[in-house]
């Protein structure tokens, strides 16, 4: 459909007064507002929001509120189609008339249709999320694709055909998008990147301004980095703490609620309370408080600074201070100043949903000031560029002009309400191991150099011997910017010199390989090549002292290097000269960053070989993970897959917080499996495939688990306790391989890249914080957007389109921006509310808070299937066991009052325990494990957990690890524990011990589901023998930290599997020389025989028939 093909025959009325614009206009110059901050309007008052007429519509100017809390109220209670509020471009008001009013008769039809407007926009199709954000607030129709959203468009219609008061048309729509869009900036900006290549972007730094004003972001955002406690956030890791300079910190403080306007910046003098001089130097958060970090008095709490150095330039104006004032300070200009760190990713994603490849680079970026809760939420990510020509580091380059050091940005915060100004920087760069190798400028896994973060590596004799073997097991040298800088000159000097097996050699030695410089490399060969052939061998043009034939030997040499030499020379000031700023002076004459080469090389605070951090996604679940699965499944016959099928089926994932895993689909599609299924496989495959398996690759898989649950914890206690396990566990998952396999940590580099696990968790923190699955999950989003592109444009159709959305959120959200007149305004009561309470809005834009949930609440069953019980009736779940109470729960058998089901309890760690759950509780201030029998409520509890019992089965732990699954052992101790909800702690896993009492197959009572109806086909189904010992699943990665710290060190600590790693190296290596050169013999013996049957095959293909017996052919002379 055209855009506004059928809309043309609504007719559009404005019914605005003079006399109404006149006072409107007096009200508004006559109440005025409270100054929202730096550049706000005294008298701009009220504006609306373009809106259907359900909501108020004001935006209110102003100090913002808290962040908003989850509902959940009736986001349409006591709402009215009776008037509706929109504004032109003068701010005037415009009143829509879609037709008459209805009859009577048609009243039931527009009760029907008023539901239906209730979802409108809320209801998304295939297109609408990804084509625009749509709310009641901005309804998004993308009226280029005919089919895609169909269903809205019809909707649209039936309200007007109808007489539903105030639906604007399409144009004024579209109109009021584009207006609102302009007013928060976001218009993409073009790029050509230095080979030519055309594409749009959102600016990253734009983006980021958008936290400051959104009220639900800025309480989030943390500034300073932070030392004491666990780690679990950015900037808690060393780099933030430690490695950074002080000029790349945020430089100044100030005591936001006592003297918000006296700013404290780094380097300049200040006085303390105590009348002491101190010059900070850092800001840097200790348990919460902000301390500065200071000479000469080292660090002490900021709230003890009384003075800066304006204050004391006028209490002392006699006395010459050597120490001038921060040039920041004079930046700044009485604005609070920060600096924050981003976190860019890019990718190579399909634009399509079908298998059809269609191939896009995108850049999105998260803020890294904001909780890891947080940006695991799709909410926080936010795209910046797509393309499908301009690789990500011409695009990196393009939007580079927001990273400078010199580039600050202005924003409006809205928890202290003024302007602010802040810079930002990149802190690592997530990727999966390809796009890192290009973050890099490496030359990728397939290289003999295959690590990006180190040296290691050669030929396959040079990692043969003991040296080289040895080093595949440890992080070698390490490689840095500036290195991998000078090679990259040195292979574009020598293009110059047309040698293209010299840049080759470079590459294969040193590993560095960079895309934008191959394709000056390539355009310097040719060119270098072309002015030889014309000045060496065309007679007619080469140099005439080449003519003469009577030089001859060293000399003719000499005269051809000289040639060369001046060709080298020439071509390499062309290519300096290249860029635009060559010819304006403004630098000096060398290669520019960003456009000879890669600019991640020359960014300051990032490091691309130490900051591509190791992606546990792509590093390990579809590595190792996929390594490992494939090697155990390809040998298996239909019964065994039949076999672990059903086994996997019947596993207890309580406690996991996975899907059900789909063992018939996992099986069937065993190659082609994703991250998810390999994340399921992690934590419940051990306990299936005892027999399954030979005892080596059993040994990886137990590796594998054990590693996998720490690279998953979200919060490191003791960090260099973890990272001593953690090295442990990473040699032993390598040593499982070796056993399996020597050659497998040669061939993959997935496998080596692990060991730099250690310094990666250490310098920013948990795997997880920069695991790229919300990323990821984001490509939908994107995809949609794609699919719903004009196709002309789409680099700039689609960051239009989500530039669109993230003003939506921004808006719909609470956020402030600027209006024309230079005031901060937000959205009115009612549009705030919309995204508070409605949970499906939330969950269409990535935001989840659970903030409010409270530990120890009972949820009740479902009120038909709900049982009560009174008092002696409650404890006979408990059977024969003993019966123990703590001082909490009082056993008084004439307790009134009937007791009511529960359906779940919330734990300490706000997990949802069922009945059957496994949970550690407190009882008698010890930690017991248990499986809960029964959850109830008294009925006068009104939700109080203190009226309110968990029945918990009680397990003894035992003291030492079953030696086969190398995990503890749970035993049930015939003992029954009713204990208060609040002492439930968290959620874990335990499988019951199937290879000690034997289980096997049996059909069950289950029967298969096939179109929702019962079939009379039986499901098979693991039938437990012994119900009494149970394994604690340490395989598991929810709630693993709290496992770990719970259980007796003796239970967790690591073992090593191999206790000489390094003379298991040596033998190793000594039997991969022998077998390797005869290894390399026969695959240079295969390929050669592959050589010479091609060449026969040729060779014995017949003649293509001329053109006389084409004609016989055609004719029919031959039968």
């Amino acid at each position: 459909m055209k855009r506004g093909s059928k809309v043309s025959h609504i007719k559009t009325a404005t019914h605005r007064r003079a006399k109404e614009a006149e006072t409107q206009a007096a009200q508004q110059q006559s109440t005025g507002v409270d100054s929202a901050g730096r550049g706000s309007s005294a008298n701009s008052g009220p504006v609306a929001l373009q809106l259907f007429g359900q909501f108020d519509t004001d935006i209110e100017m102003g100090l913002p509120e808290s962040p908003l809390n989850p509902p959940f109220d009736d986001p349409f209670h006591n709402m009215t189609v009776e008037e509706s509020h929109f504004l032109d471009e003068n701010g005037e008001d415009i009143v829509f008339s879609a037709g008459p009013s209805l009859r009577n008769n048609e009243v039931d039809g527009r009760k029907a249709l008023e539901q239906e407007l209730k979802f409108l926009g809320l209801v998304e199709d295939q297109g609408v999320f990804g084509c625009a954000a749509s709310s009641v607030t901005d309804l998004g129709i993308d009226d280029e694709c005919e089919d895609a959203n169909l269903t809205e468009i019809e909707a649209a219609f039936r309200l007007l055909e109808c007489g539903t008061p105030d639906v604007p048309t399409f144009a004024l729509l579209r109109k009021k998008q584009a207006a609102m869009n302009q007013n928060l900036e976001f218009q993409p900006e073009h790029h050509t990147s230095s080979l030519g290549n055309h594409f749009f972007s959102n600016h990253p730094a734009k983006l980021i301004a958008l936290d400051f004003a959104n009220p639900l972001v800025r309480p989030l955002l943390h500034i300073y980095p932070e030392v004491a406690g666990p780690v679990s956030e950015f900037w808690q890791g060393k780099k933030w703490v430690e490695e950074l300079s002080y000029d790349e910190l945020s430089p100044m403080w100030a005591d936001w609620e006592n003297a918000p306007h006296r700013h404290y910046f780094i380097k300049e003098l200040a006085r303390v309370d105590d009348r002491n001089f101190v010059m900070p130097v850092k800001w840097i958060t200790v348990n919460g408080e902000v301390h500065a970090e200071a000479y000469p008095c080292g660090t002490g709490s900021a709230s003890k600074l009384r003075e800066n150095i304006l204050d004391l330039k006028n209490e002392f104006q006699k006395v010459t201070f050597l120490q001038t004032v921060n040039p920041l300070r004079i930046k700044a200009d009485g604005r609070p100043m920060f600096r924050l760190r981003a976190m860019p990713w890019s990718d190579d994603v399909s634009g399509n949903v079908s298998k059809q490849y269609n191939a896009h680079t995108n850049v999105y970026i998260q803020n890294t000031c904001i909780p890891h809760k947080k940006l695991a939420q799709e909410f926080s990510v936010r795209f910046v560029s797509t393309s499908t020509f301009a690789s990500s580091s011409e695009q990196l380059a393009g939007v580079s002009s927001d990273f400078t050091d010199d580039a600050w940005h202005d924003a409006y915060d809205c928890q202290l309400g003024q302007d602010v100004i802040f810079q930002i920087t990149e802190h690592l760069l997530p990727a999966d191991n390809p796009q890192q190798s290009e973050d890099c400028s490496h030359i990728g896994v397939k290289g003999n150099r295959n690590c990006r973060r180190d040296t290691v590596g050669g030929a396959d004799a040079e990692k043969e011997t003991d040296e080289g073997y040895e080093a595949l097991y440890h992080p070698g040298t390490p490689r840095n910017a500036d290195d991998t800088a000078c090679v990259i000159r040195e292979q574009l000097r020598v293009a110059c010199r047309g040698n293209k097996d010299a840049v080759q050699s470079i590459q294969t030695r040193t590993g560095v390989k960079d895309k934008l410089a191959q394709f000056w490399v390539e355009h310097l060969l040719a060119s270098a090549r072309e002015q030889q052939d014309h000045l060496l061998k065309d007679p007619p043009t080469r140099d005439s002292r080449l003519n003469d034939k009577g030089l001859k030997g060293d000399a003719r040499k000499a005269v051809r290097l000289e040639v060369i030499d001046t060709i080298q020379d020439s071509l390499w000031n062309w290519f300096v000269d290249l860029p635009p700023e060559a010819d304006s002076g403004q630098r000096p004459r060398d290669l520019i960053p960003g456009f000879h080469y890669n600019i991640l090389l020359s960014r300051r605070g990032i490091d691309p070989h130490r900051d591509t951090a190791v992606e546990i996604l792509h590093s390990f679940l579809l590595g190792n993970d996929k390594y490992v699965w494939h090697e155990t499944s390809s040998p298996w016959d239909k019964k065994k897959e039949e076999l672990f099928a059903v086994r996997l089926q019947a596993t207890d994932i309580d406690g996991l917080s996975i899907a059900p895993p789909r063992a018939k689909y996992l099986v069937q599609y065993k190659n082609s499996l994703i991250g998810k299924h390999f994340k399921c496989l992690q934590q419940l495959a051990v306990f299936h495939l005892s027999d399954l398996c030979t005892d080596t690759i059993f040994n990886v898989w137990k590796a594998t688990g054990e590693l996998g649950a720490h690279l998953w914890i979200p919060e490191i206690a003791d960090m260099e306790q973890y990272l001593t396990d953690l090295d442990i566990l990473i040699g032993n998952l390598l040593d499982a391989w070796a056993m399996f396999d020597p050659r497998r940590i040669i061939t993959k580099a997935k496998l080596h890249i692990l060991t730099h696990l250690v310094d990666d968790i250490r310098r920013f923190g948990p795997a997880i914080l920069y695991s790229t699955e919300v990323f990821e999950c984001w490509n939908a989003v994107f995809r949609m957007c794609s699919i719903l592109s004009n196709h002309l444009a789409p680099s700039r159709d689609i960051a239009t389109t989500l530039g669109g959305m993230e003003r939506f959120k921004h808006q719909v959200s609470g956020g402030w921006w600027k209006d024309g007149k230079g005031g901060y305004i937000r959205a009115g009561k009612n549009v705030r509310e919309f995204l508070r309470c409605s949970p499906e809005l939330q969950r269409r834009l990535g935001w989840a808070d659970t903030s409010n949930v409270e530990a120890g609440i009972i949820h009740l069953a479902p009120a038909r299937k709900r049982q009560s019980w009174t008092w002696g009736e409650l404890f006979q779940v408990a059977g024969s066991h003993t019966v123990v109470t703590g001082a909490s729960i009082e056993l008084d058998e004439q307790r009134e009052g009937p007791w009511i089901q529960g359906k779940a309890v919330i734990s300490q760690s706000h997990d949802i325990c069922k009945e059957n759950s496994w949970v550690f509780f407190n009882f008698d201030e010890n930690a017991h494990a248990g499986r809960i029998l029964r959850i109830a409520q008294h009925a006068d509890a009104n939700g109080s957990p203190d009226k309110a019992m968990v029945l918990v089965e009680h397990f003894d732990v035992f003291d030492h690890r079953d030696e086969h699954f190398n995990m503890p052992i749970l035993s049930r101790s015939q003992k029954v524990y009713a204990v208060n909800p609040k002492s439930i702690q968290f959620i874990f896993n335990a499988q019951h011990d199937c290879r000690t009492g034997r289980c096997e197959l049996a059909d069950s009572d289950k029967v298969v589901i096939q179109e929702r109806l019962r079939t009379k086909i039986s499901v098979k189904s693991v039938v437990h023998r012994d119900d009494g010992r149970y394994i604690l699943n340490m395989h598991a990665l929810h709630n693993a930290h709290l496992v770990r710290s719970i259980l007796p060190r003796s239970l967790t600590t690591p073992v090593p599997l191999v206790p000489d790693w390094e003379a298991f190296h040596r033998q190793i290596a000594e039997g991969l020389r022998v077998s390797g050169p005869a290894k390399r013999a026969e695959t240079q013996a295969k390929a050669k025989n592959t050589r010479e049957k091609k060449k026969q095959a040729a060779m014995t293909l017949p003649a293509a028939p001329g053109p006389s017996e084409v004609g016989r052919l055609a004719e029919g002379d031959v039968a």
